[in-house]
């Protein structure tokens, strides 16, 4: 994985970020296809600003573009925009899909609400936290609340290390892909 970030002492960001994925090879053999499709790309930007003392507003848009992946209709490339406020270790965030989301047939308008907590609990360990729900519109079956508690590791010069728990309430049926239940509880 690769992330680089920029931010501006006015508040405007940019950045990227770059993963390798499984999951487009998954989707395409269950559809009876191949595709070389192994790259996620997501590039975004945004205005950060304080509203009030201690409660910042965070306006954006991100770009998750998956290169090599023409064979899929509809795309998975998807295109959103988000709105966050945050104070203190709390933090809430809203994403809306300007596209259609992440393949799924007449999706656009999908939106993925999420609250967080990240706290200090021991010095260069914080613990953290996310409920969240995304909606995936005019597709019900899918949408689904995520559960997620973790913590970072402070390594000292810009490297961190960290882990978290996540679960779902994703409907195995609608989640399962080549005998692979994308549904369940995982530890990464």
């Amino acid at each position: 994985q690769f992330n680089l970030d920029y931010s501006h002492s006015s508040g405007f960001y940019l950045g990227t970020f770059v993963t390798n994925i499984k999951w487009l090879k998954e989707a395409a053999k269950a559809g009876g296809f191949s595709t070389s499709a192994k790259i996620e790309l997501d590039i975004f930007g945004g205005y950060k600003f304080e509203v009030v003392k201690d409660v910042t507003m965070d306006i954006g848009y991100l770009r998750y573009e998956y290169p090599s992946s023409g064979a899929f209709n509809p795309s998975p490339n998807t295109d959103e925009i988000y709105v966050g406020v945050a104070s203190g270790p709390f933090s809430v965030k809203y994403s809306h899909s300007t596209s259609n989301l992440f393949g799924f047939a007449n999706s656009k308008n999908s939106g993925f609400i999420e609250a967080n907590w990240a706290q200090e609990v021991l010095p260069k360990l914080t613990a953290n936290a996310q409920i969240a729900r995304q909606n995936v519109k005019n597709n019900g079956d899918y949408t689904y609340a995520v559960y997620k508690l973790g913590a970072t590791y402070d390594l000292g010069d810009g490297w961190a290390a960290g882990g978290y728990v996540k679960n779902t309430n994703a409907k195995e049926a609608f989640y399962t892909v080549n005998g692979k239940d994308l549904s369940k509880a995982r530890l990464v």
